[in-house]
């Protein structure tokens, strides 16, 4: 009887492992297919125009809010935590960015609408192709929607600053109240916090991203298997990167402006990232919803009109 169960639970997790390497093989056939690393590019060059301009406009119109609970630092934690860069780069940018976020110009906002345009654009036709939804949107609705998804990523980012100052609060009270624990224990717990609000966050992201841009009525359990392994890939790819990263030596080939070149590369990584994970958004459902039929078909998204 023991070695029957046993049998039956290799078979369990042999049918599981197949059906992780049929969703990876499909949605990896169609990013390819999709000519999803030249959009990843489009992505990447928009994201480096828009990510001043957008933390400019977040802290003009939340400018009170971090200034009244000394949120700017924190701002600095949750930036670094999603754009593997060294603090300095990003503590220089939002010093200089805090400094002029009182003189919002026209021009910061029409470029801020424009470039998020070409952020979140090129990601809804990819879900669309992936969910073969075959009715666009107009084009105003389009771009409304662009920069709905920008007000809610910037709530998101506030939502953060929150959980952080959260985090740090308990942090100090573990090493001033509870005297008795370890500084290796205190410290594992803060990380372990940090972690969870940077994951929770990704998570909670990616879920509105896959619900919201689709041309088609998305239900919770249909976004969240996909959203869930795209958080799980970016992060894996943050990590990756950021270990790396001191090896690139972008500042011997690219001078002055290393830095940025690096900041660009990583855009273009978390895009490619997303929409990888707007392909395996479908593939994972159409798996889980067979219940262990036949996998699907491989199916390129040029074929879906």
């Amino acid at each position: 009887m023991p070695m029957e169960l046993s049998s039956q639970k290799l078979g369990s997790w042999a049918r599981r492992w197949q059906r992780i390497r049929q969703v990876l093989g499909v949605s990896l056939v169609n990013f390819f297919s999709a000519d999803s690393l030249t959009v990843s590019a489009s992505i990447a060059y928009h994201c480096l125009l828009s990510i001043f301009p957008f933390l400019l406009l977040l802290m003009g119109l939340s400018g009170i809010y971090i200034r009244h609970y000394e949120l700017a630092g924190r701002l600095t934690m949750v930036l670094e935590r999603y754009l593997p860069m060294k603090p300095d780069f990003i503590m220089q940018n939002l010093a200089s960015i805090s400094r002029s976020y009182g003189r919002i110009s026209l021009i910061s906002i029409l470029l801020l609408l424009w470039s998020t345009a070409g952020v979140f654009l090129p990601l809804e036709k990819a879900l669309n192709r992936a969910w073969e939804v075959k009715l666009e949107r107009g084009w105003w609705q389009k771009r409304l929607l662009a920069l709905e998804m920008a007000v809610i990523i910037g709530f998101l980012i506030l939502v953060s600053l929150t959980l952080v100052g959260v985090n740090v609060y308990i942090h100090h009270a573990m090493r001033h109240r509870a005297l008795h624990l370890p500084t290796a224990v205190i410290e594992l717990v803060y990380h372990a916090l940090m972690i969870a609000t940077t994951f929770g966050m990704s998570l909670a992201m990616f879920v509105v991203l896959f619900e919201r841009l689709p041309n088609r009525p998305m239900r919770f359990r249909q976004v969240l298997p996909g959203a869930l392994v795209t958080a799980i890939f970016w992060e894996g790819a943050r990590s990756l990167f950021t270990l790396l990263l001191p090896r690139f030596n972008y500042r011997h080939v690219y001078g002055s402006i290393g830095v940025v070149v690096a900041l660009m590369t990583w855009a273009y990584i978390s895009s490619a990232v997303m929409l990888f994970g707007a392909q395996v958004s479908r593939a994972l459902y159409r798996t889980l919803e067979a219940d262990g039929e036949t996998a699907p078909t491989v199916q390129s998204p040029h074929d879906v009109r």
